[in-house]
């Protein structure tokens, strides 16, 4: 080997010692980032979730156009009786009752105690804005939010957005929320995207919740399923 081809090989082979660390660190990392997401995503479960339904009352119902105003009240009934039929944690919100409405009755009639004990605030935009709201959730012990609100460009958003604020992980189930103009959804989903949030539907989020209809846990969804949906198309 001559000198110039010795000097060649040395070069080279000291180059790649010493990029060999960066290489490792680097496959070490994208390990750990590969198994940080995995956690994150885990799967929303009745048992590790709860299912948050924001100002939908008589009110703001009736400003909903972006969507049918029907879709709404179905898709937060089966959220409503997905939370009942698995024990999941309950939590309605409204805001100023007296000019607004209560809650719709259809909610009412599905979860008395939630609706009793139903976090009324006054003209905060923001559910998270009343204290013991954000006690009250935090002692549940759960991360997980499946959240849906009215209307979906303003008291959805800021809920949605505080929430991943505080910690929590976020699935928005958008047929269960609505705006004025299907601008004010699609802008609103596009923030919330970026913000962290997961946007999905009612379907995909009951059969995540309950994905295995041939069992008796399953069972239930597929009949709640049936009932509020299938029977109605």
């Amino acid at each position: 080997m001559s000198e110039l081809d010795r000097r060649t090989f040395v070069g080279a082979a000291g180059a790649l010692l010493a990029a060999t660390p960066l290489v490792a660190s680097a496959t070490v990392r994208k390990a750990i980032k590969a198994k940080d997401v995995a956690m994150t995503n885990k799967a929303y479960t009745t048992e590790n979730s709860i299912v948050m339904l924001v100002d939908h009352q008589v009110g703001t119902v009736g400003w909903v156009k972006s969507i049918p105003a029907a879709t709404v009240v179905t898709s937060c009934r089966v959220l409503a009786r997905m939370a009942m039929a698995y024990d999941m944690p309950l939590i309605l919100t409204t805001t100023v009752e007296q000019q607004v409405g209560l809650t719709i009755k259809d909610l009412q009639d599905i979860a008395p105690a939630a609706f009793a004990k139903r976090y009324a605030r006054g003209g905060q935009l923001d559910a998270w804005d009343d204290p013991k709201l954000r006690t009250g959730v935090a002692a549940l012990g759960r991360k997980k939010i499946i959240l849906a609100g009215l209307t979906t460009d303003i008291c959805m958003y800021w809920a949605a957005t505080s929430a991943l604020t505080l910690g929590y992980e976020v699935l928005i189930v958008a047929d269960a929320c609505g705006t004025t103009s299907v601008q004010g959804d699609e802008m609103t989903y596009a923030r919330l995207r970026k913000a962290g949030a997961e946007i999905s539907v009612v379907n995909q989020v009951v059969t995540e919740l309950a994905n295995d209809f041939s069992v008796p846990h399953g069972a239930k969804a597929q009949q709640i399923m049936a009932e509020e949906i299938i029977s109605k198309l």
